[in-house]
């Protein structure tokens, strides 16, 4: 987050009360002081403000109207700042005013700089950053407002040391370069955004019959402005990508954006392709949304407004189901609801649960039951996915399993189809999944369901979107995604599993009914997947072996307080080297890039002390997402297990950490879970787990929570008691006009 005064504001004045401003008297403003924000005054106080919707939705005759509904603090305060930055994701700056309404400065949700400052050394590869940037025509670098900015000026040096081609130009400049083979690089979000807003109203400019100026706002030709307007850290990020798949040796094709890849499943899924077992994925999305998914979502959107979604009781009535549970209505289960009572409960928790059984959901050693499977059969198709797979609202006979199963059976096929689906373990499901299975024969079939937009690489699928548009699903047979649907939903994917994997089929009976087949180990996968995809990042040249005792600690730290120092001290006081792994997830109120820098800063006087982000394999939301989500619940030891097992096998060895240290927890539940969970596994491999008591200030414990109770109540004078200096002098540049 980043604290501005009123002189970098975009500010407009205006001497009357006005509903819109003329876009020609704004223009100046996104040239000189580019902003996604433009300001309105009158009389100093605070009038209005023209963001996004008002400039690229537009008005008549080129008036602009002024939104005078927005949210805004009296006066600045870092802790209510963030919450509301938290709780809407679509506000980007808040306005501070003082007590008579006049505007003081604003608080921005970007701070592009504190990310660059930490990764541009390492991602400004040469030959990476040529690869990222050779397919353009032309490479332009966007001057910014302030043109000594260090970051903007790095940029510039590693461009002419890459030898890179590539001309500075002033906003004014853009409107005549911009096409789809160049890309403009911005120096932060603000920049790109205000010059987006800049060029995209001309864009968007149309005219009526009687040749008066309209606005029409148009997604797609803002999505393509957005394209080829790129900021100095999205650029970095892309490069981190880039590299992070060369390391994972992963052909990513040209139109893919490195983010939409499942690098998991690509890499463990290539693996058993190499060992000859066929592979097939389903992905949500086509690369680029159709019609169809436009106004399929469009319709969803509309009827959640209406009628949000509820898992829990009260259920939703009859009328605002019908058209999703159909003929299923003529059951009186699930008339009184009974049926979608005990299958929504049961999916919520069958992963955790070595038996369920019922009436409508069956599950046995974690896995939902596949409905109709033969005694003998040729081959085996394991399924693996989260909730579609898991049918997460259909009894067992409607699982796509299930209806995969019986169609195959109708065909003739002697396969029998496996329900390896997960709930809410993001990674956990491709790993531990693929090693329960344990051997593989050589007509079995794998197919893995790939959600929130990612891609599988390499390996043949098809498009859940594609699915529905080719047989018109209505958009009353979801609850609001494409994965959550109905039974006719699932008989109707069913029916393209089989299209797409009949090919591979094979009528014969001598197949894996014996315990013949080649067992691979995935243990080795994982091992080099996390090698190259983490550990290579962060510790590619680090040599924990010359050490006799290393330590580590995962810290989240928002903020970072003298309680987060003291625990620090005393485990730097039992070991050689402390390895300080930061929470990347952005669900605290304090950013990552924030919380990592205050850390960083709060430690610089210790020795031997390396902080470094957690990534995706140490207390992860993948690995722990109940520590994310607050769910609490048979799940919570499962994932623990989960987190710290991934920790002892994959991070520890290589790093040579002997030592893992933690606070003492007695209020906060599902961390004394993990604590204990821990405490049994870590002494299991070796490695020492060592609690230490909170630190104590004046007979209280020193928290997060409690600081951010007293800054939120702006009692400082407590909060800064808390606090070390460097903490201290952050937050009070946050907070003092």
């Amino acid at each position: 987050m980043l604290k501005r005064d009123i002189t970098q504001l975009a500010v407009y004045q205006t001497e009357d009360e006005v509903e819109a401003v003329p876009f020609e008297c704004l223009r100046s403003l996104y040239l000189e002081k580019t902003s996604d924000i433009v300001y309105i005054t009158r009389d100093k106080k605070l009038y209005g403000i023209v963001g996004r919707k008002e400039v690229l939705c537009g008005g008549l005759n080129g008036e602009i109207a002024i939104n005078k509904f927005y949210t805004f603090l009296t006066d600045y305060n870092v802790i209510k700042a963030h919450e509301i930055f938290q709780r809407n994701g679509q506000i980007h700056k808040i306005p501070v005013v003082n007590e008579w309404g006049e505007l003081l400065g604003d608080y921005s949700r970007w701070d592009d700089i504190l990310f660059i400052e930490r990764n541009q050394d390492q991602l400004m590869k040469k030959e990476t950053v040529r690869n990222v940037l050779e397919p353009y025509e032309a490479v332009y670098v966007v001057e910014p407002v302030d043109t000594e900015n260090f970051a903007y000026l790095c940029l510039l040096k590693y461009l002419i040391d890459f030898q890179i081609k590539y001309i500075v130009l002033k906003k004014e400049q853009i409107g005549e370069k911009l096409s789809d083979k160049v890309i403009c690089i911005f120096l932060d979000e603000d920049e790109r955004r205000g010059t987006q807003y800049l060029y995209g109203i001309k864009q968007l400019l149309k005219y009526d019959s009687l040749g008066n100026a309209v606005f029409a706002y148009d997604m797609l030709a803002d999505s393509q402005w957005k394209g080829r307007m790129a900021t100095y850290m999205s650029l970095l990020v892309q490069i981190m990508e880039e590299t992070r798949m060369e390391r994972l040796k992963i052909a990513k094709p040209a139109y893919l954006p490195p983010y939409r890849v499942d690098d998991k499943a690509t890499v463990f899924l290539s693996e058993l392709q190499k060992r000859g077992v066929k592979c097939f994925c389903l992905y949500d999305t086509e690369d680029e949304m159709t019609e169809y998914g436009k106004n399929f979502h469009k319709e969803v959107n509309e009827r959640l407004k209406i009628h949000p979604l509820s898992l829990k009781k009260p259920w939703p009535k009859r009328k605002e189901n019908e058209d999703f549970y159909g003929e299923l209505y003529q059951s009186e289960d699930y008339q009184n609801e009974t049926a979608q009572e005990e299958i929504i409960d049961a999916s919520n928790n069958f992963e955790y649960k070595k038996e369920i059984v019922g009436k409508y959901f069956n599950a046995k050693e974690g896995r939902r039951i596949t409905c109709f499977q033969p005694k003998e059969y040729v081959g085996t198709i394991y399924i693996l996915g989260l909730c579609m797979i898991v049918g997460a609202y259909v009894e067992d006979q409607y699982t796509i399993t299930s209806c995969l199963q019986k169609k195959l059976l109708e065909k003739g096929y002697p396969y029998r189809v496996e329900n390896y689906s997960s709930v809410i373990q993001f990674d956990v499901a491709t790993d531990t999944r693929l090693e329960e299975i344990g051997r593989y024969h050589a007509n079995d079939i794998v197919i893995c369901l790939s959600g929130m937009g990612k891609r599988i690489v390499d390996i043949e699928g098809k498009s859940l979107e594609h699915i529905f548009e080719e047989h018109n699903i209505p958009s009353v047979w979801v609850k609001d995604l494409y994965i959550h649907c109905n039974h006719k939903v699932n008989q109707l994917v069913a029916d393209s599993i089989l299209e797409m994997i009949n090919p591979c089929l094979s009528r014969g009976l001598a197949g894996n009914t014996d315990n013949a087949g080649q067992r691979i180990n995935f243990h080795e996968v994982m091992k080099d997947y996390i090698q190259n995809k983490y550990l290579n990042q962060y510790f590619r040249y680090f040599s924990g072996s010359k050490y006799d005792t290393v330590g580590a600690i995962v810290m989240n730290g928002h903020p970072f307080h003298k309680g987060h120092r003291y625990l620090i001290e005393q485990a730097k006081q039992q070991v050689d080297l402390l390895i300080i792994f930061v929470v990347e997830e952005d669900v605290s109120l304090f950013p990552f890039e924030e919380r990592f820098r205050l850390i960083a800063e709060g430690i610089k006087d210790l020795n031997n002390v390396i902080v470094v982000p957690n990534g995706d394999f140490i207390f992860s939301r993948n690995n722990f997402p109940e520590f994310f989500t607050k769910r609490k619940g048979e799940s919570v030891a499962f994932s623990a297990e989960y987190d710290i097992n991934i920790f002892a096998d994959y991070i520890a060895g290589p790093l040579h950490i002997t030592h893992r240290f933690a606070g003492m927890e007695d209020r906060v539940k599902i961390m004394k879970v993990y604590n204990e969970t821990m405490q049994r596994i870590l002494s299991q491999r070796g490695i020492n787990y060592v609690e230490i008591p909170k630190m104590m200030i004046e007979d209280e414990i020193v928290s997060s929570s409690r600081v951010r109770k007293y800054l939120r109540n702006e009692e400082y004078d407590k909060a800064f008691k808390l606090l070390p200096e460097t903490t201290k002098q952050y937050l009070k540049k946050q907070i003092e006009v």
